[in-house]
């Protein structure tokens, strides 16, 4: 799996940040660079900004990891857990609190989860 470190995603975040400032015309580059060069700068911050833009989508959805999911999942409350893990076709049984196991329901999901 393709992993960057989080000072190399701040980086580039930076550079894709400036590249849509200038781009959009909210960066002026009057004397800060030769008038010449001008539009070619914000022709190529512009593509620099898209194509950045989709590569930082695809590194975050490449840098998801399943502690990253795990994390997500821990401020789930115990019902939606328990929900979600029965809900998994290889889950067969989940032993859980009586009072968890009643709201899930006798049917469907809810006949995998049953208390001590």
């Amino acid at each position: 799996m393709l992993t960057l470190s989080p000072g190399a995603r701040f980086v580039i975040g930076i550079v894709i940040t400036a590249a849509i400032g200038i781009s959009a015309g909210t960066v002026h580059l009057t004397d800060a660079i030769p008038g010449a060069w001008i539009p070619a700068v914000v022709a190529w911050s512009g593509i620099i900004a898209f194509i950045g833009s989709a590569i930082q989508t695809g590194l975050q959805g490449l840098g998801m990891s399943n502690a990253n999911k795990v994390a997500a999942a821990q401020s789930l409350p115990a019902d939606q857990k328990i929900a979600l893990a029965a809900s998994a076709p290889e889950v067969s049984q989940i032993v859980t609190t009586p009072a968890i196991a009643q709201a899930a329901g006798p049917i469907g999901d809810g006949a995998k989860v049953v208390s001590k």
